[in-house]
């Protein structure tokens, strides 16, 4: 069997979807830029864009969160006091309209030790994103329209959403975000709270990484890159749809204790994203997820100190030849003190295309609320025999360590390795090591 052209087609299957050369270079920079960043920022304050804190439970990709994250304050500075007074104009446009709104370029360079192909690929995001709460706004029904809409294209030959499979021979995402899909709409979707801010819903063209299996460094926009560490640990099925027509509905049962239910197109197209209308109600192959947490304090801790499970199920897209599925996945993640956050979570499939059988992984960030924040993971997985053509591959090793670095209140560099033992799809070698340096400018 043809290893390489088998991945090829998965990936085609999960996606529906010029650097010069001194990247000889590029791991001796690496390990330089790594060497001045002795200390960490303390935490900041963060300024909620809600004019109600609702208690809503999506992640830190989402884009509450990600407005949210952008707005830290950091103090002012003279170098950059024409953006430094454009956060506040926005603040205050935002407290009189109740619209917001965010832009920002992400770019990233990765090349690796060992290939069955190129060494390096690149990749760069356009993102606008934003929200405008005006139904009841300030009240506990309040509601309004969330978007994101991207420009995903790729520097190399092949963009590093395809590098790890097709490049480094990884089965599995090295990066799960940087595809060449052009233009695209991830999120165009209401929010609406209940009655109460603790009932939350979605519906419209939404991503299901938004809401399920998150923890805090489950970005791969600003936290680990692998999937291994991502929503679902790999271990989810369906594709991981994004600009999916979908319903989500989140309630806090308690003080402690949260559930989260959706359900979501499997059939997704975030290019041409209205055709969703036609797949969802017609064809009606959708993703469903169902998960219970545990959290001590309320929405303050959850994603600091967090157990949950979740239960996915895919149905079978008889187009794409892709069988049904479910699955289970588990976080637990719980502070120590006021900066080390260690974690443990798992993923186990029966079939849906998930990229794993099982995934385990376990690690710790440093200092997560801060400008710059520390992760380390380690990671053992076993791909899905019924994902790979029935193929029985030996489980492969992940470890990735990165630095998040905040260099101006506009701007984020992330220097990381990834260290792959057994390739799945590079049987010429037994290690691979992956450097990278992702960056970010935001407004």
């Amino acid at each position: 069997m043809n290893i390489n052209k088998q991945y090829a087609n998965c990936i085609t299957c999960l996606n529906r979807g010029v650097f010069p050369f001194f990247i000889e270079n590029f791991r001796i920079l690496i390990f330089i830029l790594f060497l001045p960043f002795i200390s960490f920022g303390q935490e900041d304050n963060s300024v909620n864009n809600d004019s109600l804190l609702i208690e809503d439970l999506s992640g830190p990709g989402s884009v509450s969160k990600q407005l949210q994250n952008d707005s830290r304050n950091l103090g002012k500075t003279k170098a950059w006091y024409f953006l430094d007074s454009l956060d506040q104009a926005k603040k205050r446009f935002t407290e009189k309209t109740g619209f917001t709104i965010g832009l920002d370029y992400n770019s990233q360079i990765m090349t690796a030790t060992e290939a069955i192909d190129n060494n390096t690929g690149a990749s760069g995001v356009f993102r606008v994103y934003g929200k405008w709460n005006f139904v009841g706004r300030g009240t506990p029904h309040e509601g309004g329209l969330v978007f994101k809409v991207e420009h995903r294209h790729r520097y190399t030959e092949n963009a590093l959403r395809e590098y790890g499979p097709l490049d480094v021979g990884f089965g599995g995402f090295v990066q799960s975000v940087y595809n060449n899909q052009g233009w695209r709409t991830t999120n165009l979707y209401w929010r609406q709270t209940l009655g109460t801010n603790k009932v939350v819903m979605y519906g419209g063209f939404v991503d299901v990484t938004d809401w399920t299996d998150v923890y805090i460094m489950a970005s791969p926009w600003q936290g680990f890159n692998n999937l291994v560490f991502a929503t679902g640990s790999g271990a989810m099925g369906g594709g991981y749809p994004d600009g999916a027509m979908g319903f989500m509905a989140s309630a806090w049962l308690s003080d402690k204790i949260y559930a989260v239910g959706s359900i979501v197109d499997s059939n997704a197209d975030p290019t041409a994203f209205w055709k969703g209308f036609d797949t969802f109600f017609t064809k009606f192959e959708t993703v469903k997820t169902l998960e219970v947490g545990f959290t001590p304090n309320g929405l303050s801790s959850v994603f600091f100190k967090n157990i949950h499970i979740t239960l996915w199920q895919v149905d079978e897209r008889a187009e794409a030849q892709a069988p049904s599925g479910w699955g289970i996945l588990g976080s637990g993640v719980w502070s120590v003190g006021d900066k080390f956050l260690p974690f443990l979570r798992f993923g186990w499939a029966q079939d849906g295309q998930s990229f794993y059988e099982y995934s385990i992984s376990a690690g710790f960030g440093y200092n997560v609320l801060g400008p710059n924040t520390l992760g380390l993971g380690l990671n053992y997985n076993k791909p899905n025999p019924s994902t790979f053509g029935g193929a029985d591959l030996d489980p492969q090793f992940v470890s990735e360590i990165f630095f998040k670095w905040k260099a101006t209140h506009h701007s984020e560099f992330t220097p990381s390795i990834q260290m792959i033992a057994n390739p799945a799809f590079n049987p010429g070698t037994n290690f691979s090591t992956i450097f990278a340096l992702r960056g970010r400018i935001f407004l």
